[in-house]
């Protein structure tokens, strides 16, 4: 029977981790190897860790310094064995049916990675809700097999898919070289560039196997230091990787309005100091920027770009004055 690398990265998760662990163990599908790497965690991650191993023979615990969780999955990745592997978050939970439905898919379907939906789990409330990330009308449009790849999609499909590593079962030999970028947030974008531009079958099944634990106390979204001003080193890597597979061309204006409209939701939730680092970088790289390489009509649609094209102009006073504007106006909209 193929053998199953399920890769947890752990950090700070003493409240959480028993849960993920025992979702895990309890899988129908019994050959698997568990390799949780402690990332430096100051609480009792890493007893709770010990005492699973001792219990279960398939717990492998790697502990290292702190190095992210980037980092984290890359030694996990580096330390597999398994034919196939999948990423759990050690904070989240998945369906004890999830690693034998995705292992058949992935082997029925020949394919190099396979997703599911999600569930979404809010913090005040443990009701699941289903997170349909994807508009199945318009996938079904281009999808009429049980697999795709990316010649198949339009370039506005690829943005509509959920970007994280986990959710998902890679065929090992074929992400073995792929590696999460080091030190960095919003790590999975151009890890999911990568998987997707590279594949020659994605398959998919729209159960929701993973349970994800929205703006959990003490996660890096919920910090007070976000460290958002990640996002412009990500999108330059991710660029990258559409440039490595000759696939720039075809996409940079979708990739160009997202990137867009991606900032300007992020420095709307920043504030302080970091939203005045987030403003200067949005100036920097935006603001005199020359947009007729790319499809200007298209761009003009957004109400994003224009945004963009207003605030740029602007000095940060003046921009703190618009967001609250509009903050006050989406209130009293609400209310």
């Amino acid at each position: 029977m193929d053998r199953i690398s399920i890769i947890v990265p752990v950090y700070n998760v003493e409240n959480y981790l028993d849960v993920c662990l025992n979702t895990i163990l309890m899988q129908t599908f019994k050959n698997l190897e568990v390799i949780c790497v402690n990332d430096g965690s100051t609480d009792s991650s890493g007893i709770i860790l010990e005492k699973y191993a001792k219990f279960d023979d398939r717990i492998k615990v790697i502990h290292q310094e702190n190095q992210g969780l980037s980092g984290a999955r890359n030694t996990g990745i580096e330390a597999a064995t398994g034919k196939y592997i999948m990423f759990v978050d050690s904070d989240d939970y998945i369906s004890p049916l999830m690693v034998e439905n995705l292992h058949k898919n992935i082997v029925e379907n020949e394919s190099d990675f396979v997703f599911c939906n999600l569930c979404l789990i809010k913090s005040d409330s443990n009701i699941p809700e289903i997170w349909d990330f994807l508009n199945k009308e318009k996938f079904f449009k281009y999808v009429t097999k049980n697999y795709f790849c990316e010649e198949d999609m339009p370039p506005e499909l690829y943005f509509d898919m959920h970007v994280s590593a986990y959710a998902k079962l890679y065929r090992y030999d074929f992400v073995k070289d792929f590696r999460f970028p080091r030190g960095l947030i919003f790590e999975d974008v151009p890890y999911f560039a990568q998987c997707y531009l590279a594949a020659k079958r994605i398959s998919y099944d729209f159960n929701p196997y993973y349970f994800y634990r929205v703006l959990r106390e003490g996660s890096i979204i919920y910090s007070a230091d976000r460290r958002f001003t990640d996002i412009f080193e990500i999108q330059q890597i991710r660029n990258g990787v559409f440039r490595k597979y000759g696939k720039y061309e075809k996409y940079k204006t979708a990739i160009m309005s997202v990137q867009i409209k991606d900032l300007i939701q992020k420095i709307s939730v920043t504030q302080g100091e970091t939203q005045k680092q987030m403003f200067e970088l949005l100036k920097m790289h935006y603001g005199d920027r020359d947009y007729s390489m790319f499809n200007m009509e298209q761009l003009r649609k957004e109400k994003t770009f224009q945004f963009l094209r207003m605030i740029v102009n602007l000095n940060y006073e003046d921009f703190k004055k618009v967001m609250e504007t509009l903050k006050q106006m989406g209130s009293r909209a609400n209310a």
